[in-house]
């Protein structure tokens, strides 16, 4: 039976290669360490668990959620946004629970890009902005490059006429970090041109290891769409739990989307949701939650400074935030595949788009002894 054009015009998803590539390796008896995907290995952080755990005893646990999320959480999301941003959000108009940001950033997409329009996206940057956004929606792409040259920053002139706008910081794969001009850049963006949808997704803002913590887009303009993701910051990526907030149409959009392909997050994942956010001290996280981000930090800081004397390296690109460590060499393919027979899995930066050509990315989501081991296995000849 023939698929639709979309399925065919769609690239084989990054990661699925990699791990058919595991696969194989670890059948031959190769001992693979997995600087690949970013896929916390430290436990989800307490409250998270504990929470979900006691919701599974709920009277309507077990029954279908609502599209938008439960009132009450989304009250706690408002209050969470209050307490660490300080922007207000109205719980009833302004917020959709969501099934992580992958689900949410891809359903919204479906209300607004179609053939004739263009979507707009950082280069690189996580594959869903090109694949779901624009591709499977018979939509075109245009992709505002980030390189070392802009410090990773996009020129948004040339997402001008775009139907969205899709931008991530702290970002995924270059960990770069925007400091608050360029907020207020987008926020200008934004209100002069609401002919575009800007989108935010902010799933590493939590992620950041030096202060000042990243500030919400929507301090600076309310005419904009952010997702959050409680999957890094409370490790717990196959709860699968997030939230969007932001312009009310945009809101009701992704509602009205959602409501035709799913029936919304367990409400008891929802509450867990609600209460890990409820134990944050304005911008602090719980305790245990700050303790893995600054495990992470010291991994990252690791394995930047380990990736500098890796034969083939060529620069480092050290950054405070997410899991990743970003490095230019002369062919990422073969550096990839020539550390994957060394026994270390990472990610080709063009995996990520044409812009990514020339990178790679290393995440952080493996111990620090086995950072150490991976390291060593690079570097040796």
């Amino acid at each position: 039976m023939p698929l639709a054009q979309r399925v065919h015009n769609l690239p084989s998803y990054l990661f699925a290669g990699l791990e058919a590539k595991a696969t194989e390796l670890k059948q031959r008896g190769v001992d693979l360490i997995d600087l690949g995907i970013a896929d916390p290995d430290l436990p989800p952080v307490d409250i998270v668990k504990q929470s979900l755990i006691r919701h599974l005893d709920d009277p309507d646990a077990h029954q279908y959620p609502s599209s938008v999320g439960d009132l009450a959480v989304r009250k706690a999301v408002a209050g969470w946004m209050q307490a660490r941003f300080g922007v207000a959000i109205d719980p009833a108009m302004e917020i959709c629970i969501t099934s992580g940001s992958k689900e949410g950033l891809a359903n919204l997409s479906r209300a607004y890009a179609e053939p004739g329009t263009v979507v707009a996206a950082t280069d690189p940057g996580y594959p869903v902005y090109a694949n779901a956004g624009a591709i499977l929606n018979g939509a075109g792409f245009r992709a505002l490059p980030l390189t070392p040259d802009n410090q990773f920053m996009p020129d948004l002139t040339l997402a001008e006429g775009a139907r969205l706008l899709y931008l991530n910081y702290p970002n995924n794969p270059t960990g770069a970090v925007a400091d608050e001009s360029f907020y207020r850049e987008v926020a200008a963006f934004a209100d002069a041109h609401p002919e575009t949808l800007v989108i935010m997704d902010a799933a590493y803002c939590e992620l950041s290891f030096l202060p000042p913590k990243p500030p919400s887009l929507l301090q600076f303009s309310k005419n904009v769409i952010e997702f959050h993701s409680l999957s890094k910051m409370m490790n717990v990526t196959g709860y699968r739990i997030g939230f969007a907030a932001g312009q009310p149409e945009a809101i009701a959009a992704l509602v009205k989307i959602k409501t035709q392909l799913d029936s919304g997050a367990p409400v008891f994942i929802q509450r867990a949701m609600a209460e890990a956010l409820a134990a944050y001290d304005g911008v602090n996280p719980p305790a245990d939650a700050q303790e893995s981000h600054n495990e992470y930090g010291r991994r990252k800081a690791l394995l930047e400074k380990g990736l500098k004397d890796v034969p083939g390296v060529k620069q480092v690109y050290p950054s405070p935030a997410t899991f990743f460590v970003w490095a230019s060499v002369d062919d990422d393919v073969a550096f990839v595949e020539h550390a994957m027979e060394k026994g270390v899995i990472l990610t080709p930066g063009r995996g990520f788009g044409e812009a990514g050509e020339g990178f790679i990315r290393a995440a952080v989501t493996t111990s620090a002894d086995r950072i150490e081991l991976a390291l060593q296995r690079l570097r040796d000849e």
